[in-house]
């Protein structure tokens, strides 16, 4: 029967140290979302200008592939857009 009496007051105290938490956090999470959202266009221009150079060989080398290289490039923008969509999907839910 000790078991039971433990129980509810550890459940309530951990449920509200949750909620606390919580509520405290939600101001740091959209400040560090502000500063990846501000950070990712730099990024994503970098990672593509590297995209290009690595796949370069393939428009410039003797019996080069372009069409291999125009593939991956177009990859990675179908890839890249992908994430910029689900990124702007999850930062438009209102949690309230």
């Amino acid at each position: 029967m000790l078991k039971h009496k433990i129980f509810l007051p550890l459940f309530t105290f951990g449920f509200s140290a949750l909620s606390y938490a919580q509520i405290n956090l939600k101001g740091p999470a959209q400040q560090l979302a502000s500063e990846i959202k501000g950070i990712f266009p730099f990024v994503a221009v970098v990672i593509f200008i590297v995209v290009v150079f690595v796949n370069l060989g393939h428009f410039v080398k003797d019996n080069g592939d372009w069409r291999k290289g125009v593939t991956n490039i177009v990859l990675f923008a179908a890839i890249l857009g992908a994430v910029v969509g689900l990124i702007n999907y999850v930062g438009s839910i209102n949690l309230n």
